[in-house]
């Protein structure tokens, strides 16, 4: 069985960084990695741009959508 795990940018996999987000999600992969899969793969985005029609409720995220729109056309 293969794992792929979603986790993000941003990720401490030395569990010694100074955000506790980032210690977690590094804590979080390095135990997937020791689990008896026969491949583990960690993805870290730096961003997921929403769907066609969905919009975020918070305003900031809503103004980053639009500007940075241009950049994820192809």
């Amino acid at each position: 069985m293969t794992l792929i795990y979603i986790s993000g940018a941003g990720t401490d996999s030395t569990e010694q960084g100074r955000t506790m987000w980032a210690r977690v999600k590094g804590k979080t992969e390095n135990a997937l990695l020791r689990l008896p899969f026969k491949a583990a793969y960690m993805f870290r985005p730096a961003g997921i741009p929403p769907l066609p029609g969905i919009k975020s409720r918070t305003a900031s995220y809503r103004i980053l959508y639009t500007t940075a729109k241009s950049v994820f056309r192809s």
